[in-house]
């Protein structure tokens, strides 16, 4: 069974400045058997400094981080976090998204939310989640809930008796913490119910279907390690349980985009050692198309125990340098390589400041790459404007955030463009009124 999964909608609050519900829409129109997403799979975001244009970035890494990870809110540093990052006015931090599962035989959509606030302990506990879910070959399906969660106890859950009895037991006490599909899915996914209960086994499909949507998510917010999925990972392989065709299809999606061997990361699991050298060869040949000069990137691995520990040096003939002294620029490209290859290849991926340290014909080169080649969808967080003029060619591609958190998709004006319009302050809540003279007596005589 063929699948993959698309990203509709999000919408998100209370984090940062950002205290009202910011909603960015990748695809505006009605999802039907007719849906085609060649025009809607890249997003810029633009916006003053300040604007919120990174807790955008950040809200989907907590979503992702809070599904995928063990103990995520039992973490002191994750609590530290969440006090620095929640809005102080909201106290509360909100995420829902919509997205789109289509297999050879249907398209799912799915509608998911949650809400994280303090509870009696002063510490930040789920709230609030749940999912929902509709077909989406056909324009007026109605949402129907596959479960509920609310101040840590189960409202709903789509199931017979037997099995919500089970999946209740194994909750207790655990709902405030933990997300519920991450309970299930490590928990209860080796439950024998699923033979006997139908319901249980498309309960198990759904949740499967949010994680195969996670795993597909890449977030760049610097330097990020991917142990959490690695791990997840290895946890469903060592478990037999399950519908197996959409259970082998998960298990293997690590293994075809290689989420488990990026270059970024130093350790390196023996078993994923030679996809990891296989990308090594592949970033070889990318940096080669803005350093002419690379003769090779070389691995310097370490053994440590069912690791490898890596460091990569680039050869350049006359000198070897690690790839922690290159120019900024270049390390960039290195850093976001893992996530090229992954838009490249069907993944969603979201970057903060995309275009920092990058040549601007560079990033226009690589942008116009993702819109005519890539499989995937890219949303991106920018300040050049140079990229606007590939970007108009697509649909719902230019999102403009003001400081006082509105969203503003750019629509064709007649002739004019969108950079023009930005830059003279003609945008929505984005006014660019600083004047040269501004700056008089400030920064000198």
């Amino acid at each position: 069974m063929k699948s993959n999964t698309y990203l509709l909608n999000m919408s998100i609050s209370g984090i940062k400045n950002i205290q009202e519900d910011v909603c960015l829409h990748f695809y505006k129109k009605t999802i039907d058997k007719n849906f085609n997403p060649e025009k809607y799979r890249i997003k810029a975001i633009y916006g003053e400094n300040g604007s919120g244009k990174s807790a955008v970035v950040t809200a989907v890494k907590i979503f992702q981080d809070l599904i995928l990870q063990d103990n995520y809110l039992s973490e002191s540093k994750t609590q530290n976090f969440l006090d620095e990052i929640i809005n102080k006015k909201a106290r509360c931090f909100r995420f829902s998204c919509e997205f789109l599962l289509c297999t050879d035989k249907q398209k799912i959509v799915y509608q998911y939310a949650m809400q994280i606030e303090k509870g009696k302990n002063n510490l930040y506990e789920i709230k609030h989640e749940i999912l929902q879910t509709k077909p989406g070959q056909y324009t007026n399906n109605q949402y129907s809930t596959i479960f509920e969660a609310e101040n840590g106890e189960l409202v709903y859950i789509h199931c017979s008796p037997q099995t919500r009895e089970t999946v209740e037991k194994k909750m207790i006490n655990l709902l405030s913490k933990h997300s519920f599909i991450h309970i299930y899915l490590i928990n209860l996914s080796e439950d024998t119910l699923w033979k006997a209960d139908p319901t249980s086994t498309e309960l198990l499909l759904h949740v499967l279907s949010v994680t195969l949507f996670q795993l597909q998510i890449t977030i760049y917010l610097g330097e990020e390690d991917q142990h959490e999925l690695y791990f997840l990972q290895k946890r469903l392989k060592d478990n037999d349980s399950g519908p197996q065709t959409l259970m082998e299809e998960l298990l293997g999606l690590g293994d075809n985009q290689n989420f488990f061997s990026n270059v970024n990361e130093k350790n390196i699991s023996k078993e994923y050692f030679e996809k990891y050298k296989e990308k090594v060869n592949r970033l070889t040949q990318f940096i080669r198309l803005f350093k002419s000069d690379l003769v090779s990137i070389d691995i310097d691995a370490k053994e440590n125990g069912d690791y490898y520990v890596c460091e990569l040096n680039l050869n350049y003939g006359d000198y070897i340098i690690n790839k922690e002294f290159e120019s900024t620029g270049i390390k960039k490209l290195i850093r976001l390589f893992d996530c090229f290859v992954s838009v490249s290849n069907g993944g969603i991926v979201f970057v903060d400041e995309m275009d920092s340290n990058l040549n601007d014909v560079y990033l226009c080169k690589l942008i116009e790459y993702f819109m005519y080649y890539g499989k995937g969808q890219l949303c991106f967080t920018t300040h050049n404007l140079d990229p606007m003029s590939i970007l108009k060619k697509n649909r719902n591609s230019i999102d403009f955030l003001s400081s006082d958190n509105h969203l503003v998709s750019w629509t064709a004006r007649g002739n004019a463009t969108p950079e023009n319009c930005y830059k003279n302050g003609m945008i929505e809540d984005s006014p660019f009124n600083i004047e040269a003279i501004d700056f008089v007596g400030i920064l000198g005589e």
